[in-house]
């Protein structure tokens, strides 16, 4: 019930634009692969197929993102991302079987408009 209740709590901070803005203010911070796996997320919170399940651990995951204060804090330098990340690992790792080449090739091409002509200069390792 405690997981159930954090979950509806960090759903209630996804929201698509400010998942952007904070992607612009830390992209360089947390790397361009932790960019991928929120863009594959991102792109699948829409897919009817996805179950529903898989979708409100992805919003809760990126809503977590987003939250200004949670665990460790974001500015403390070197350790500040690494709840955010291990929540969004977390998640990614439970959709594995939704993640369609597709849907990789979208998140590169997105990822690849945002920091180089060339997605394959993003080094991104596929999920």
């Amino acid at each position: 019930m405690k997981l159930l209740s954090n979950l509806q709590h960090y759903i209630g901070y996804y929201d698509e634009v400010q998942l952007f803005n904070k992607l612009r203010v830390i992209g360089k911070k947390i790397g361009s692969q932790v960019i991928y796996y929120v863009l594959i997320m991102y792109m699948l919170i829409s897919d009817s197929k996805i179950p529903i399940k898989i979708r409100l651990v992805f919003m809760a995951a990126l809503g977590y993102l987003i939250l200004p204060t949670d665990l460790v804090a974001d500015l403390i330098p070197a350790i500040g991302f690494t709840d955010d990340i291990a929540f969004l690992t977390y998640a990614i790792s439970n959709a594995q079987e939704y993640i369609t080449p597709e849907v990789r090739n979208r998140a590169k091409e997105k990822l690849g408009q945002w920091i180089s002509d060339d997605a394959e200069d993003a080094d991104i390792v596929d999920v």
